[in-house]
């Protein structure tokens, strides 16, 4: 697919995003059950597709796990509710599917949840005591083990914190790579100085779009990843 036809579809994209833009429910409305969902989602997607990340998350909150009671025995519950076996959606047929990696995510989970009850911290508290955007996602990348930039960027897109945030993930980088020439080095997006400056270039992207970053970010994504699904990238 020409990048012309790419970036008409992104405008068109761009659109849709927008007007669906009110569904996002404001993070102060949400439990610490539910922040701590949308961790779990954002924690998974970094080992797995994005539909078996969020059934792997849906799981975990069947399993009751999300509302930590004592926390003896955390890590092996959450790793035996890992370890069975999901139901996705792809390609509108149903998929028996087992995640990936799933003694390690129990692990970042449980260390997480636990390291932060043990210092009186909470997803919640961590949202209210930072003054801007950048600075929540640098406290999430300090607290929230198995998160990086990206995965902190997408987890307040998700709970409606701020869309100024880029979510750099394979699809926006092909782009970048395609349409830019950015090639960031190895290793450069683990780190908030490396990911920032990458962050900058796409937000002079998204202006030239005309439209602001998380909905640019979102409706690159959408377009990027059908168009690699149906090989015409």
């Amino acid at each position: 697919m020409r990048i012309t036809a790419v970036n008409k579809t992104i405008r068109a994209m761009c659109i849709e995003v927008s007007g669906n833009a009110q569904g996002i429910q404001d993070w102060r409305l949400r439990s610490e059950e539910d922040l701590l969902y949308e961790a779990c989602v954002c924690m998974f997607s970094s080992q797995m597709v994005f539909e078996i990340a969020e059934a792997a998350a849906q799981q975990i909150r069947k399993h009751g796990l999300l509302h930590i009671g004592n926390t003896e025995g955390y890590e092996q519950q959450l790793a035996q509710a890992l370890h069975e076996q999901l139901t996705i959606e792809r390609g509108g047929k149903l998929k028996q599917v087992r995640p990936r990696f799933g003694n390690r995510l129990a692990s970042l989970l449980a260390t997480t949840v636990i390291t932060m009850r043990q210092q009186g911290q909470s997803l919640r508290d961590t949202l209210r005591s930072s003054q801007s955007a950048r600075e929540v996602r640098e406290l999430l990348v300090q607290r929230v083990w198995g998160f990086g930039p990206k995965q902190a960027s997408l987890f307040l897109r998700r709970v409606g914190y701020c869309a100024e945030l880029a979510v750099l993930d394979t699809h926006i980088l092909d782009y970048l790579r395609v349409a830019r020439g950015i090639e960031p080095r190895p290793g450069a997006l683990s780190r908030l100085s490396g990911y920032e400056l990458i962050e900058a270039e796409f937000q002079q992207v998204a202006a030239e779009f005309g439209h602001p970053v998380g909905c640019v970010d979102l409706a690159m994504w959408v377009t990027m990843r059908v168009a690699k699904r149906e090989a015409i990238w």
